[in-house]
């Protein structure tokens, strides 16, 4: 068995792997992202287990984040995975090592609750759950809080108070990522400008006197499933309803998507329950171990 790095020829035999080693992720769709996306600031690595020219097992790691790690289930408990595993704790370098919740570049904000037996194959070496995160969705079809109809009414609330509410458009844009980095998080405004790079720009956002002062963006990580995220407003301007106009345009951008409506790595649960009818979806641990 040899490790070697990952070439994009190499894809198709490894989203079919992933496919099959992590039923609840549509991994299919983003594989390509996860693999040899941009990590922003981090040194990336994707390698894989060869067996001649037959790929056993995918690592997927950005400095001490392991982003994806699987072995084919035919060829499980050779010590393929564990191999793979000592590969990114050298990528780690002494940092504490964790599983998928990369920022920025991640398939899900931590190992989903259903993966039983990959949870306990990680504490066997060394991995504990540090916290528990999930993800909500808001249904898009035939929901009366996510219409056409009530986000021009949002909008013109917002107006009402002396903001503009409108999608993210090329004159704002070195502004708008200036600003996120600075008052949100540098990763934040990758995501964002992901997002505006897409096929889809769905990115909007509340401006007073010309200047952002709130921002929310869709389908930047994981492109193509529709996932909701990042998003904030300037503490001054928060309670003014534009979280919520700025929600629903994003929702309305990605109706149709295979996972439109999910809301992922939720802070304000009750927020999203009471703007777009967001119910529960996944659960997640975070995992962490020294490396």
């Amino acid at each position: 068995m040899e490790i070697r790095g990952l070439t994009r020829e190499h894809l198709p035999a490894a989203r079919a792997l992933l496919m099959d080693a992590l039923p609840h992720d549509r991994v299919g769709v983003v594989a390509e992202e996860k693999l040899f996306g941009s990590d922003g600031a981090r040194a990336g690595v994707a390698l894989g287990a060869f067996e001649g020219d037959r790929l056993d097992g995918v690592l997927a790691a950005a400095g001490r984040w392991i982003k994806l790690l699987a072995v084919d289930a035919r060829v499980r408990r050779r010590g393929i995975g564990t191999q793979l595993l000592e590969r990114a704790r050298e990528t780690a370098a002494g940092g504490k090592l964790r599983v998928l919740d990369h920022p920025g570049n991640y398939l899900s904000p931590g190992l989903d609750a259903r993966y039983g037996d990959a949870r306990t194959w990680l504490e066997r070496r060394g991995f504990r759950g540090v916290m528990s995160v999930e993800n909500v969705r808001a249904p898009l079809e035939e929901n009366p809080l996510v219409t056409p109809e009530r986000l021009a009414s949002l909008a013109a609330r917002a107006a009402e108070r002396g903001y503009v509410v409108k999608r993210a458009e090329s004159p704002i844009r070195e502004v708008l990522l200036e600003w996120v980095a600075k008052g949100f998080a540098p990763v934040w405004a990758h995501e964002v400008a992901r997002a505006l790079d897409g096929p889809r720009a769905a990115v909007h956002v509340a401006l007073q006197n010309n200047s952002p002062v709130a921002f929310a963006a869709a389908d930047g990580n994981n492109q193509g499933l529709g996932w909701f995220g990042p998003a904030g407003t300037d503490e001054a301007h928060r309670g003014r309803g534009l979280g919520e106009a700025l929600l629903i345009a994003c929702l309305l951008d990605v109706r149709g998507l295979p996972e439109g409506g999910v809301i992922a790595w939720i802070g304000p649960k009750e927020f999203y329950r009471k703007a777009c009818g967001a119910v529960e979806d996944r659960r997640f641990v975070q995992l962490e171990a020294q490396s």
